[in-house]
């Protein structure tokens, strides 16, 4: 998936109040997950399990190559 490092010219940026409430957005949602991550393990002790088969069916299915593969690991339990 090829992404650019600048915005297209023909998509003017966000409004000042938009990147406000979205660097608000992102910091209420390090601090949930923070407060959640240390014992999420307790709480959802089949996560691990369903991580593992999950990811091991993707790769039976997905073609990845490693050079243009990326992945986001975003709120995914505690790591």
């Amino acid at each position: 998936m090829a992404s650019s490092s600048s915005p297209s010219p023909d998509v003017p940026p966000p409004p000042p109040a938009t990147v406000k409430n979205t660097v608000l957005l992102e910091a209420a949602n390090v601090a949930h997950f923070d407060a959640l991550g240390h014992d999420f393990d307790k709480h959802h002790p089949d996560a691990a399990d369903v991580s593992d088969r999950l990811s091991r069916a993707l790769r039976r299915v997905l073609v990845l190559d490693e050079d243009a593969t990326s992945v986001l690991d975003y709120a995914c339990g505690s790591g």
